[in-house]
């Protein structure tokens, strides 16, 4: 078996020079080996020409899973070696969910050009998945499911399984159905087949199945997947009629993208839909330059209010020497509980009504740290300073209420984000560094200035 990982450059090597002598039949036996994940990896070390040669010699079923884990890039570069029947077909041999991702990352002029060479039934299922909401469970909920009337008997339903023409998105789980769509139930498919030919599936229904609306959020999908332990969640209309299912490898690779986009919010950049290397250089700087300016210009702030307390440090230069101690305690401190807390929420722990005991734990967090720091700067600065104990007293108050402002903010500012609807990772380590800065310094001074009688 040929094994992607085993040896990278060897098999692109043994690749390549297969699609230079053209000797298809060694291609075939050793795409027959390959994983669909594999071959996609492949694809993209190959030259455009070779790429969509070694496509073509993939069966049906296997090239639409091929293409469905390339990027979005690669997709597309892909797709301009194609006419526009090779695309129809590839497309109608991609799961729903699958062909609308591909689709909405092409401009608007190639989607209408394919959709109009599309078949009809297959163009009014595409336009229809094109009108669900980005980040609904009706954008990335697929329709290649089973489901049959509660009135079916056992045989009945096997029957119409084994007659099926293609492969389902969902083949472990049947969904119940009254004659109207309106989803009853499921059933396990070993519940099925032990059961005799002579039951009707209404007497194999369990529970009431979990069920999400077409309408309700990725992050809600997410979260119920959670809750229950599903593999599969049924996706009903307005009318709570079933019209899809949303499966675990759809939610895995939900989290994957809430979990990157997450921590490039964390890291003061705009998110991206593409991976590393697919986004371009100016693309990159396009999402990291305006945090970047909104940074500096907040560094511009911090500077505005040194000039303010010019007075104070000039009478004390020793002041200016724990500047850099207390912002980066400050920020440290406020950056562990807005992490915490957001990474509490994207998990479902706590939400925005857990704002108060999110105040009384992180203040009591506060306390207790600050006695720690506190302890351990009174002694340095006693120690290092000839012995001033106000000076000591000042630099250990002012790092008391910045570690406590701090933890407060990192812990609040994250559950006013989500209450707005804003994403909570907005409020991650840069911003409350920045905030937590020029506080930090108006607190210092201030305390400087009541302390030392400045």
């Amino acid at each position: 078996m040929y094994t992607w990982e085993v040896n990278k450059q060897l098999w692109l090597e043994l690749t390549q020079a297969a699609l230079a002598a053209r000797d298809f039949k060694t291609l075939r036996h050793m795409l027959q080996d390959m994983h669909p994940a594999d071959i996609s990896q492949l694809l993209r070390k190959l030259s455009a020409a070779d790429a969509a040669l070694l496509f073509r010699l993939l069966p049906k079923d296997e090239a639409a899973e091929t293409f469905a884990l390339l990027g979005s890039s690669a997709q597309q570069t892909l797709i301009q070696s194609f006419s526009d029947a090779e695309t129809v077909e590839l497309l109608e041999a991609l799961y729903v969910d699958e062909a609308v991702d591909f689709l909405e990352e092409l401009p608007a002029n190639a989607v209408k050009h394919i959709l109009q060479n599309s078949t009809p039934d297959m163009r009014a299922q595409l336009n229809r998945f094109l009108q669900y909401k980005e980040d609904s469970a009706g954008s990335v909920m697929t329709t290649e499911l089973m489901h049959f009337p509660y009135n079916n008997t056992v045989g009945e339903t096997i029957a119409a399984i084994r007659a099926t023409p293609r492969k389902l998105a969902m083949d472990h789980v049947l969904y119940i159905t009254d004659r109207q769509r309106h989803l009853l139930g499921d059933i396990h498919l070993y519940d099925l087949l032990t059961s005799e030919d002579s039951l009707l599936l209404e007497d194999l229904t369990g529970k009431t199945t979990p069920q999400v609306h077409t309408d309700q959020s990725t992050d809600e999908v997410i979260a119920l997947f959670r809750h229950y332990d599903l593999h599969a969640m049924p996706v009903v209309d307005t009318e709570n009629r079933l019209v899809g299912v949303v499966t675990l490898e759809d939610v895995l690779d939900l989290a994957d993208q809430q979990a990157t986009q997450d921590v490039e919010l964390m890291a003061a950049m705009q998110p991206s839909e593409a991976s590393y290397m697919e986004t371009s250089v100016t693309r990159h700087a396009r999402n990291r330059l305006p945090w970047l300016l909104l940074l500096l210009i907040s560094g511009m702030i911090n500077g505005v209010i040194l000039g303010g307390f010019e007075k104070i440090f000039m009478a004390v230069p020793l002041l200016v020497t724990f500047i850099p101690m207390l912002t980066d305690t400050g920020g440290n401190a406020g950056s562990q509980s807005s992490t915490l807390i957001i990474r509490s929420l994207a998990m479902g722990d706590i939400t925005t009504r857990d704002a108060l005991k999110v105040l009384w734990k992180e203040l009591g967090v506060s306390l207790l740290v600050s006695i720690g720091l506190g302890l351990l700067t009174f002694g340095r600065v006693i120690t290092m300073q000839d012995g001033n104990l106000m000076l000591a007293i000042t630099v250990v108050v002012a790092l008391s209420a910045i570690v406590v402002l701090s933890k407060l903010l990192g812990g609040l500012l994250p559950l006013l984000a989500n209450r707005l609807r804003m994403d909570p990772a907005l409020m991650a380590a840069p911003l409350i560094t920045t905030v937590v800065d020029a506080l930090g310094l108006i607190i210092y001074f201030m305390t400087a200035k009541l302390l030392l009688g400045l």
